[in-house]
């Protein structure tokens, strides 16, 4: 084993830096041959090596600098220690990634037996490369004392890049299919082919039970996967288009990361791309709605590849495919970008720097005709503009009204946030989250949040009353109305738009 190793984990690599005569040696002090004593004596035991006093100085049995480093790092990982990292490894071939309408009719089929194949793996044994497996890695089961949500930050792209190609090494791992990729799926597209709707596209059955945070049964053995018909999806994709297809064009006209990813410590806005993001999960129906047990969809895989997609579409287009480039355009705290614990995308074992660039990993994707011209699209007048700039009044036709500080820990599971002027409904927004929020490390760094809706002069007019109400999904597919009162004190600010010259 050579050291130091930058992201080890206990089973494969801790568990052997301590020999029987260490645990001998020690135990009347630390049990070595338990995970959780190392761990919680990790700092002790880093002192203790690192001053020549462990092992014993006079037994010829000192560690070198590099593998205490080895233990170091995996200390510093504290929460995902316990776990066995996902490798991943560039692509010896080029990966092309394609439009799922573009496939052949034997493309399909050497699909198909791919998510067959994992589909098949032991999921009571936990295969590493298993469906059940790697689907439970976005939220439910999950490990037993961590989760691994990275939604609503600036990781998440990062995340779910890495997520994809350990779900792709899976597929190819099957006989016959090693050169199998994730198609994608263009959700501004107007269709969905038959076949993912075929076995065993659709539906899948869980072989086993999901257990939430708290212990209990959140999704019983025998639980089907549910979805919305081809022809419902595309109609909830295009009532929906002023946050799907309207925010994924301004995120793809962006100068910033900012601009593109959205949802920023400030001013705590839900926009950008992981808008579009979470109302396109709650089109496709109550499987992909819920985080919880989003993942195994397979549909999920498919959706997921094309934000992929139109991420290194958008730094293609602005030539921000290199680290140092991408860099240039991170404004604020960059720390998620630096070599540091908590820039690592557990439980892959690679960091966030390291998905920047796609091609480094051999990974592409074709771009044939979008479903509509992106650069026809104008990104959205904002209610305010640098006061270094000169502006003038949009046209008084339309507002934006913003729904400020919601507090979502304690809202359970995805919701919605409507407007209404009257009885009438002028603006809809969803946002995608666990059950259990408050549990979740990443969504506590995020609770609080705005989100910004345009909305026409007339609605507005004739004294109407304005109001927020919240629907939280269940796992049905129905929504049920939550208290405002228990969603903080949000408030509600309607602007006019400026338009920057």
């Amino acid at each position: 084993m050579k050291h130091p190793i930058l992201r080890p984990s206990y089973a494969e690599n801790i568990q052997h830096l301590f020999t029987a005569q260490d645990a001998g040696c020690m135990s009347w002090a630390i049990d070595l041959a338990s995970s959780e004593s190392i761990k919680a004596n990790a700092a002790k035991i880093s002192e203790w090596i690192g001053s020549g006093r462990m092992p014993p100085p006079d037994e010829g049995r000192a560690w070198s600098s590099d593998k205490l480093k080895t233990f170091r790092n995996w200390a510093q990982n504290t929460g995902y220690a316990e776990q066995a990292f996902v490798r991943l490894r560039p692509s010896e071939k080029k990966r092309v990634r394609r439009n799922i309408l573009d496939l052949s009719s034997e493309e399909v089929a050497l699909l198909q037996k791919a998510f067959k194949g994992i589909m098949a793996r032991d999921a009571d044994g936990d295969a590493p490369q298993s469906f059940f497996t790697l689907a439970g890695i976005h939220w439910l089961p999950g490990p037993a004392t961590n989760t691994y949500c990275r939604h609503h930050d600036d990781a998440y792209n990062p995340w779910h890049r890495a997520y994809l190609m350990a779900f792709e090494d899976a597929l190819r791992s099957i006989e016959g299919c090693e050169d199998v990729t994730l198609p994608y799926w263009d959700i501004l597209g107007d269709a969905l082919p038959d076949w993912v709707y075929d076995a065993p596209l659709h539906p899948y059955t869980l072989p086993r039970g999901l257990t939430g945070l708290d212990g209990s049964e959140a999704f019983p053995k025998g639980y089907v996967t549910k979805r919305d018909s081809a022809a419902t999806i595309v109609q909830n994709v295009k009532a929906a288009k002023a946050d799907i297809e309207v925010k994924i064009g301004e995120a793809i006209n962006a100068d910033t990361w900012r601009g593109f990813n959205g949802w920023s410590d400030w001013p705590n806005q839900h926009e950008g791309i992981i808008r579009a993001h979470d109302n396109g999960h709650g089109a496709c129906g109550p499987t992909i709605a819920n985080q919880d047990v989003a993942a195994f969809d397979p549909l999920f895989w498919f959706f997921h590849c094309n934000w992929d997609r139109l991420w290194w579409k958008w730094q293609t287009d602005k030539h921000l495919t290199s680290l140092l480039a991408f860099k240039g355009v991170v404004t604020g705290d960059d720390h998620w970008l630096q070599e540091a614990p908590d820039t690592l995308l557990a439980p892959f074992d690679v960091n966030a720097a390291e998905m920047i660039d796609l091609s480094e990993w051999n990974v592409g994707y074709e771009h044939p005709a979008e479903s509509f011209d992106f650069d026809e699209l104008i990104a959205r007048s904002n209610g305010s503009v640098t006061a270094s700039k000169s502006f003038s009044l949009s046209a008084p036709e339309k507002y934006s009204v913003r729904i400020k500080d919601i507090n979502r820990l304690d809202i359970p599971g995805s919701f919605s946030v409507l407007l209404y002027a009257g009885e009438k409904v002028i603006g809809k927004t969803r946002i995608f989250q666990p059950s259990e929020p408050r549990q979740c490390a990443n969504c506590s760094k995020h609770g609080v949040f705005s989100t910004d809706f345009i909305v026409e002069m007339a609605d507005l007019s004739g004294n109407r009353e304005l109001r927020v109400e919240i629907l939280v999904a269940d796992r049905r597919g129905g929504e049920t109305v939550f208290p405002l009162s228990r969603a903080g004190t949000p408030t509600i600010n309607v602007r006019l738009l400026l338009d920057a010259q």
